[in-house]
């Protein structure tokens, strides 16, 4: 279930999320991490302690009440339990008792979906490392951006999208962004409000932290298709460290316009290297598996 081998590599993941925009179906596909497992934990795999850490990275304040974390807690189960692909923790992480809370949580909490296919946490970037927004974002309607970062413009100019909706949320402490408005309950309530999916399967990339993953259920649930895309918001706007091993061609949207077409063969190549560079323990992808005949032949 939560095992490694039982993991599915961002190719198979990008013809899930692909199938059901093309078919107007709502998708949610989420990304847990330390923060994540600090709130699924709350109270009895994690503490306190564990939950203000990330209050303070995330609001700069502890001054949040009882009734308010366990709000949040439970709309983080809730979007867990109902997400079509959750990215998991990687074996290196799980030696950290924050990580660890992830599957703990899941498994006590009973949050695995029958039908929800896992991934690597890393996912937002392995995507990226093989080019999948591209023929993810290419000529889409619409696109809908939940971020920080004002880069829903970029966005639909480099990949000739009809038309993009950001919904600025204040950022994490270190890069909070252009956005005063407190995130929580400000931000969030406002967001809750005035969300809107403007037709089934509309597409949205989601990255703002845990309540990101709340989002994306939000979306769900209206009908739209959301990828939490977290960090790689701060990535293609040249914001932040971007991992070690990085180069600069992947600091930006332009690693898309120095490579203006890749081979589904080329591809897999890329992204196994790129696995392989940065030391992830994550699934391969093979030209062998049944889902290759599947790609697109290039994008």
């Amino acid at each position: 279930m939560l095992t490694q081998e039982t993991r599915r590599n961002a190719f198979e993941v990008f013809l899930q999320v692909k199938r059901a925009a093309d078919q107007g179906a709502p998708y949610s596909v989420i990304r847990l991490g330390d923060g994540e497992g600090a709130f699924l934990g709350y109270p009895t795999i994690t503490n306190k302690a564990d939950v203000d850490e990330y209050l303070m990275r995330w609001l700069r304040t502890t001054a949040v009440s009882e009734a308010d974390i366990l709000h949040l807690v439970n709309a983080l189960k809730a979007a867990v339990k109902h997400a079509d692909v959750v990215g998991l923790p990687r074996s290196k992480q799980l030696v950290h008792r924050i990580y660890r809370a992830v599957p703990a949580a899941i498994e006590a909490f009973d949050l695995q979906s029958e039908s929800a296919l896992f991934t690597d946490a890393a996912l937002h970037r392995l995507l990226n490392h093989a080019l999948l927004y591209r023929p993810l974002l290419r000529n889409a309607r619409f696109l809908g951006l939940i971020s920080c970062r004002r880069i829903a413009d970029d966005l639909q100019a480099r990949f000739n999208i009809r038309a993009s909706r950001w919904y600025g949320v204040r950022g994490a402490m270190e890069h909070p962004g252009e956005v005063e408005t407190v995130h929580y309950p400000n931000g969030y309530r406002e967001l809750r409000d005035k969300l809107e999916v403007p037709f089934p399967g509309a597409l949205f990339l989601v990255g703002a932290g845990a309540f990101g993953k709340i989002y994306c259920h939000w979306i769900r649930q209206r009908g739209g298709v959301a990828i939490d895309i977290g960090s790689m918001c701060d990535t293609w706007a040249g914001v932040g460290r971007v991992g070690i091993g990085v180069g600069r061609h992947a600091r930006s949207l332009d690693v898309y316009k120095e490579i203006p077409s890749i081979s589904r063969g080329e591809a897999v190549r890329r992204y196994n290297h790129w696995a392989g560079r940065l030391g992830l323990d994550v699934p391969l992808a093979t030209t062998r598996a049944s889902y290759f005949a599947q790609l697109p032949a290039c994008w």
